[in-house]
């Protein structure tokens, strides 16, 4: 599968293998139409162990509008992965460690079948007190409390990408607070071109990789550079905006054609390797952030590979954990498109100021999994 919250559970137990570990990864068969990474099946030598899942989803044909959002509804809880669980019970009971990766965050039951088999919960976002944990009923909410309260217990490791997820669980679950560990995101050093060639000389690229979705809008952008163009009618022909990603493509020609944006490009969504020499071959590295208290939550793994890069960021977030990470090397604006415009400005004026950051290095999967490797051998 692809999508960029695939990265996480397909690159680190590839390099734990690397560093000795016997990795098996548990995975529902994949669903109808959802996107494929090619590439990186053919240098994948992992057991991929894929079970039957009863959900809609994997079962029956259909288009994908917006692939990772996740799905809760009336008749599943946590959501729609727990009707997964019996399959994937009789495939791990002979694990001598087993890592949860959340979300989905049905899979986290998997913990009181368990006895005495050492389990370590990977957080990719946060469940409870966060906008996933929003569920249609109190009872839900209050549920999903205590089962993640039992889970915290039974964890023997809990891993978070982020601080804020981590100061979280600490706060609620104080009598855990050591049980808990912050390995972030990162990028694969692999799966950058060594070298790339600009494809439209004279132009100014600006790219936003990724999704847009109820959380991610896209509006900003284009309100954005209409802003912009206002400001700076010479920037209009020299402005080319690209899209890496699978959403909404039609929308966004028609938003671009509807602002006098000539110069859109969208490569639809492509294959990690792909996708990165697109993002390379650059000038400026859109970042959005979600939309109200979302944004406090989300650090987007993209973020890593942004900073790998070396290239400016605009960063439209009011999440300090976000504005930290990028330092020098980008530009954080509020969600207005007057802001928005205004560091565009700045960037182009100023790009003497903006430095990639020195510790990229840090956000490696290799640095990463030697970081989750030791975690391993602490909890056997």
């Amino acid at each position: 599968m692809g999508m960029g919250g695939v990265q996480r559970v397909y690159n680190i137990p590839k390099i734990l293998k690397e560093l000795g570990w016997d990795v098996d990864i548990h995975t529902p068969c994949a669903p109808y139409n959802y996107p494929k990474d090619n590439a990186s099946l053919e240098s994948n030598d992992l057991n991929v162990i894929r079970s039957f899942c009863p959900d809609p989803l994997h079962i029956l044909p259909g288009k994908i509008s917006n692939p990772g959002a996740g799905k809760r509804d009336y008749f599943s809880f946590p959501d729609n992965k727990i009707y997964w669980l019996p399959f994937l019970w009789r495939k791990i009971k002979s694990a001598d460690i087993i890592v949860v990766s959340c979300p989905p965050f049905s899979p986290i039951l998997t913990l009181f079948l368990v006895k005495n088999t050492p389990c370590i919960i990977d957080y990719r976002d946060q469940w409870t007190g966060s906008y996933l944990g929003e569920y249609y009923f109190k009872w839900e909410k209050d549920l999903a409390k205590k089962i993640e309260k039992k889970c915290m217990d039974k964890a023997s490791a809990v891993v978070t990408v982020t601080k804020k997820t981590g100061n979280y669980l600490r706060e609620q679950y104080p009598e855990n607070k050591n049980k808990i560990h912050l390995i972030r995101n990162g990028f694969d050093e692999t799966s950058f071109p060594k070298t790339h060639k600009r494809k439209k000389p004279n132009k100014l690229i600006l790219t936003y990789m990724g999704s847009f979705n109820k959380i991610i809008d896209s509006n900003l952008i284009f309100e954005g550079l209409e802003k912009l163009f206002s400001l700076k009618p010479e920037l209009r022909e020299k402005i080319v905006l690209k899209y890496i990603g699978p959403s909404m493509i039609e929308k966004l020609k028609e938003k671009a054609k509807n602002i006098g944006l000539e110069n859109f490009i969208s490569t639809g969504y492509l294959p990690q390797k792909e996708a990165l020499a697109e993002l390379i071959a650059s000038d400026l590295l859109i970042l959005i952030g979600g939309s109200g208290d979302e944004d406090s939550w989300l650090v987007p793994g993209k973020l890593y590979q942004y900073l790998r890069t070396g290239l400016p960021i605009i960063a439209v977030t009011k999440n300090k954990e976000i504005k930290d990470l990028i330092g020098s090397s980008g530009k954080n604006c509020d969600p207005e498109p007057e802001s928005f415009a205004a560091s565009i400005i700045k960037v182009i004026q100023n790009p003497n100021l903006f430095k990639g950051v020195s510790n990229y290095s840090d956000y490696s999967w290799k640095n990463l999994s030697r970081k989750y490797s030791e975690l391993l051998k602490n909890v056997l």
